[in-house]
């Protein structure tokens, strides 16, 4: 049942790809990409480094409160140990950051402690006889 005789013949293989234009409006689309990559980076790292510099500027600014804080706290203290010197007379004098008095009170809410009294044992009931403990078989059977 041939229809002929005719020989196969072999394929004939075409490319069939994109274009030159559809290969110039990749790669323009990737250069683009490219383009709006690059400038979010710099952008982003514009903005992370004003944001650093805030936050500089805002450390220099607690430092500073601090700093001046710090030097009231230290004029009131040495204020108020002034005044207690004065208050405290020929008896106070001054050692180091400490200030040492020459009179002693007791505090008003010590403690004392007790001696440790010994507790009173009660008596044990149990006996054991001496004679019962020598019988082979006899002695003491607990929870068994």
């Amino acid at each position: 049942m041939c229809l002929g005789n005719s020989q196969p013949s072999a394929p004939t293989v075409q490319y069939v790809g994109p274009s030159d234009a559809d290969i110039r409006r990749n790669e323009q689309g990737l250069q683009n990409f490219q383009a709006q990559i690059q400038q979010q980076q710099q952008q982003a790292a514009a903005e992370m480094q004003r944001q650093i510099e805030d936050a500089n500027e805002r450390t220099a600014e607690i430092q500073s409160q601090f700093d001046q804080e710090v030097a009231a706290a230290k004029a009131a203290a040495s204020e108020a140990a002034d005044a207690a010197a004065a208050a405290a007379g020929a008896s106070y004098t001054p050692v180091g950051a400490y200030g040492v008095t020459a009179s002693e009170t007791e505090a008003p809410t010590a403690q004392t402690t007790e001696p440790i009294k010994a507790k009173k044992k009660p008596k044990t009931t149990l006996k054991i006889s001496p004679t019962a403990t020598a019988q082979a078989g006899s002695g003491l059977n607990i929870g068994v």
